[in-house]
């Protein structure tokens, strides 16, 4: 399942990196000012929202950022995490972090397979320093 993660992460990247190549990002600013930051969560550390879904803040302080970046995202477990969504779909970005919800289909508690299964959320941020 590593292998199938990293596809996913390097696609993301590609994604920003052609969003670079297409001027999306503010090409006006000199180049070393561009910065990729990546990082992971803790596994098992979301927290309870609402009856069956998870929350985390991934802080993104430590990237030094002075715009807000672009932002991949990829979810990480031991089982079972298959069946969640919101992965991919962030909220409240800004320069200095990013707010994700998961949600599991139907019955199913997304806050109880990532708390019991160890999920973890990887991202990579591009985005400028100055």
């Amino acid at each position: 399942m590593k292998g199938i993660a990293v596809v996913f992460v390097l696609l993301g990247l590609l994604g920003c990196l052609r969003a670079l190549q297409i001027g999306v990002l503010d090409t006006a600013n000199p180049s070393p000012c561009l910065k990729i930051c990546a990082g992971n969560t803790e596994p098992g550390s979301w927290s309870k929202y609402e009856t069956h879904h998870a929350v985390r803040y991934i802080s993104l302080t430590f990237c030094g950022f002075v715009k807000t970046p672009y932002i991949t995202t990829t979810l990480h477990a031991q089982s079972s995490h298959w069946d969640i969504s919101g992965v991919t779909s962030i909220y409240n970005v800004s320069k200095s972090g990013f707010r994700v919800y998961l949600r599991g289909r139907g019955d199913a508690s997304s806050y109880a397979v990532c708390f019991y299964k160890s999920c973890y959320l990887q991202f990579i941020a591009i985005g400028y320093t100055c």
